[in-house]
């Protein structure tokens, strides 16, 4: 197997429900309160991927839609959860840099002003 499957093992959610309850631990994917364009934002089942402030992506009906899913009116108990490879440690930025990331290390760069 490769990519996720292959660092984690078959640990997948077995089905959309798990992303919305906080409880279940999904290998990778760290509950987080702040969403960030790329996490998964999840509620009542239904997962979305966040693309920015307040917007996520899911399918609804068949089909995929932007909208506000996860941080409606009554959407106060979304779960948000963001992936980090368990190769990567945390990084800290300082400043104005840019990170790269590769499957075994991350490297910092500054970036020229």
């Amino acid at each position: 197997s490769s990519g996720i499957n292959a660092e984690y093992g078959d640990v997948l959610p077995e089905n959309t429900g798990d992303w919305s309850d906080r409880a279940t631990t999904i290998p990778g994917w760290n509950v987080v309160v702040y969403p960030q364009p790329g996490d998964v934002v999840a509620y009542n089942g239904v997962p979305a991927i966040v693309t920015s402030q307040n917007t996520s992506v899911t399918v609804i009906g068949g089909v995929v839609k932007e909208s506000n899913w996860g941080f409606r009116l009554g959407h106060e108990n979304a779960v948000v959860r963001r992936f980090v490879p368990k190769n990567i440690g945390p990084v800290t930025v300082v400043g104005p840099k840019r990170v790269r990331f590769s499957q075994r290390d991350a490297v910092v760069d500054t970036c020229s002003q």
